[in-house]
């Protein structure tokens, strides 16, 4: 693609978009319309909404959404699962186009780690398509594509985006993609799940897990007293009794891969201290020990 000295593309006569980047909009256009013939989803309403999409095309930045294979992925792992969906990551074998000034036309940027994120409980394709374009908002969407065996659509995302997947705000720690706001919801949640049978210990445990604020903070737990083993006494005095132990399953720590809280799983990291305080009157004088 050249322009002449009106700045016209030499190919279309039409005024040129981006001189510096020798990309015109128009024949740009063009060729993506050509190409139409050249991919399917098998659904009439998906296709159409990929054209109106590529035919909005802007700039040489913009993203070319595209219909993708599901063979076009591979390394796919599961990193999250709940009642709203379930993301994957992946590499994508051909990537996303981009567009080479050099050459003058597009290249894709192969082997590309991208994410997948399947919507649960959709009732039909306006729903999904819809779903999109929420996504969009926030999301570099690269495309469009479908589970082979049962047939439902995926969303083709960017990897490293600086939003959360599920809920669609900003990470509060984008090197550890972690959600500030999703992980409280996920600790509310799990309230249920445990109890001291106290009402002022559980209240103020809730409270202190509600206050995390980054992947490195320590979320309190009430534990059970059989987590723990080779319970030794180390200390004995007027105030306190004090004995090392092993936490069984150990403390929650946040992985960064798998974008969950798991469990240390080396003993040496299980390793706790308990520390028994003598003569207090009640709970309130517990807590304000603690």
């Amino acid at each position: 693609m050249s322009y002449d000295k009106h700045h016209k593309c030499k190919k279309c006569d039409e005024l040129c978009t981006y001189i510096n980047y020798n990309w015109c909009k128009q024949c740009q256009i063009k060729d993506l319309k050509r190409k139409f013939i050249n991919w399917t989803s098998r659904d009439k309403k998906i296709d159409n909404f990929i054209r109106e999409k590529q035919l909005e095309i802007n700039s040489p930045q913009s993203t070319i959404l595209e219909w993708i294979p599901y063979d076009q992925f591979s390394d796919i792992n599961e990193v999250n699962n709940d009642n709203l969906s379930t993301v994957y990551s992946a590499k994508w074998k051909n990537g996303p186009l981009y567009w080479d000034e050099n050459i003058k036309e597009y290249k894709n940027y192969q082997n590309n780690e991208i994410t997948l994120k399947y919507l649960h409980n959709l009732q039909n394709n306006e729903e999904f398509l819809n779903e999109v374009k929420v996504h969009s908002i926030n999301f570099k969407i690269y495309g469009i594509s479908q589970f082979p065996n049962i047939k439902d659509y995926i969303i083709v995302l960017q990897d490293r985006y600086c939003y959360c997947i599920k809920c669609n705000k900003a990470y509060t720690n984008i090197t550890c993609k972690w959600c500030k706001q999703c992980q409280i919801n996920n600790l509310k949640k799990d309230f249920i799940n445990w109890t001291s049978g106290n009402k002022k210990i559980d209240n103020f445990i809730q409270e202190k897990q509600l206050e995390i604020d980054s992947p490195q903070s320590i979320i309190l737990e009430w534990i059970p007293y059989d987590q723990f083993s080779d319970i030794n006494e180390v200390n004995n005095d007027d105030l306190s009794i004090v004995y090392s132990a092993k936490w069984k399953n150990g403390p929650l720590h946040w992985d960064e891969n798998c974008r969950k809280y798991k469990r240390h799983q080396d003993n040496k990291n299980n390793e706790v201290t308990l520390k028994y305080l003598h003569n207090l009157q009640n709970i309130e004088e517990f807590l304000n020990e603690v």
